[in-house]
């Protein structure tokens, strides 16, 4: 902390985690005396990669304050159990890989390359690319398709509420409520978008 100029750190993290060491005395005895002392605000656990259910035992301890896990639209994994027992016992949560380490932002395609010694050789190989390229192809046809429905709807409700200004008060109101059901209409479409996301759900660790 001395060579940061800091006099606390906001979080400890632990970078790897065994559910093996809850109840174990000597780290809990630690991280409390940290916090004690005012050393640390709030701890909390990397969790090993791809597998969230790793720090299940730990969440539902009340012994850490956050967890960073890998979460993105194709590794959906932590929202099956983690991700419930983080909301559930007030546990943070902490995204990495939100990007799937580039694969979702449409850049790797067939024909990328990485220069030699670069760490994503390792991880997209061989039709690898080829792979995340079709797949992420079917998430942006699906939400281009989305996004002109939504948008649609957005602007006829802004165009009805707009009329009832202009008729006065009273279809103003009426307008005004019509627009609270089409907000509540965008609130459901939002919620099947998440459902679409849902279905690119892919599994894989391309990085062993």
């Amino acid at each position: 902390m001395r060579a940061g100029g800091l006099d606390h750190y906001d979080v400890l993290k632990f970078h790897v985690w065994s559910d093996d060491w809850v109840g174990r005395d000597d780290w809990l005895d630690t991280i409390a005396a940290l916090k004690q002392e005012g050393k640390i605000r709030l701890f909390g656990v990397s969790v090993n990669d791809h597998r969230p259910d790793s720090a299940l035992a730990l969440v539902r301890s009340g012994a850490e304050d956050t967890v960073q896990v890998i979460y993105n639209v194709f590794d959906q994994a932590p929202a099956d159990a983690l991700l419930p027992a983080c909301e559930e016992h007030g546990v943070g949560v902490i995204v990495r890989v939100a990007l799937d380490e580039g694969g979702l932002t449409g850049r790797i395609t067939a024909g990328t390359t990485f220069p030699e010694g670069d760490w994503r050789n390792r991880c997209f190989r061989g039709d690898r690319p080829a792979q995340v390229e079709q797949r992420v192809a079917a998430i942006v046809r699906r939400s281009r398709h989305r996004t002109r429905r939504d948008r649609g709807a957005r602007t006829a409700v802004r165009a009805e509420f707009a009329r009832g200004l202009d008729r006065g008060p009273r279809d103003a109101f009426r307008a005004q409520r019509r627009a609270q059901h089409g907000g509540e209409r965008r609130a459901s479409a939002h919620r099947r978008a998440i459902d679409v996301l849902a279905r690119h759900r892919w599994q894989r660790n391309f990085c062993t």
